[in-house]
């Protein structure tokens, strides 16, 4: 299973979201969360590796695409950004790690964190889910709108006093909420802390 998060904004919760679906995942099935929004290693508690995804992609080769890898546990490893730049979302090196993802997909849980960067096409292409994540704020959904054909279904990172619900999220963008999590101080305080994945809040789970 290939699963991609993104949104359209900074601060939506996509990360947070990813590291909570590759945690489950990881509790029944070997996972890979690879991270192309940087946030990852700080969430599981881990130091941030100069070396990464990044830097593969400038010179693609199946050989090292995890050899900077991070175990997290027994099954589940984090694939870090790295310091290099990103290539062009139209970069045929995103082909190349989309086929590895997708090859990978077939024995592990993929799960792709790519925050509110670009998607590259092939990689959004070829994923069996690609989930938006998004608070209920007009701005946010304005802007979705706007970028066109996203994702297949949305995740609704919930806020009270907000006047828009989950419900107006699907009308909007004509897209199925899979998943609604409700705002939870327990949850920051634990990625605060890099003990979201031992932790794993009730809010995140249920």
């Amino acid at each position: 299973m290939l699963i991609v998060c993104r949104s359209v904004k900074g601060g939506a919760g996509t990360s947070v979201v990813a590291a909570a679906l590759a945690s489950l995942s990881s509790r029944t099935t070997s996972t890979l969360l690879v991270d192309l929004a940087g946030d990852q290693p700080a969430i599981f508690g881990s130091v941030t590796p100069v070396a990464g995804l990044a830097d593969w992609l400038q010179s693609p080769h199946s050989d090292s695409l995890v050899a900077t890898a991070i175990d997290i546990d027994d099954h589940l490893r984090i694939l870090p950004t790295g310091d290099s730049t990103l290539p062009h979302p139209d970069s045929s090196a995103w082909t190349e790690l989309t086929r590895h993802l997708v090859e990978r997909s077939r024995t592990t849980t993929v799960i792709v964190d790519i925050g509110c960067t670009v998607a590259p096409p092939a990689l959004i292409d070829a994923a069996d889910r690609v989930l938006l994540v998004v608070r209920p704020c007009y701005l946010t959904l304005r802007r979705a709108v706007t970028l066109g054909d996203l994702a297949d279904s949305v995740v609704v990172v919930d806020e009270e006093h907000r006047a828009l619900r989950p419900r107006d999220v699907e009308s909007v963008l004509g897209l199925p909420v899979v998943a609604v999590v409700k705002t939870d101080s327990m949850v920051s305080r634990r990625v605060d802390a890099g003990i979201l994945h031992g932790r794993l809040p009730d809010s995140l789970v249920t």
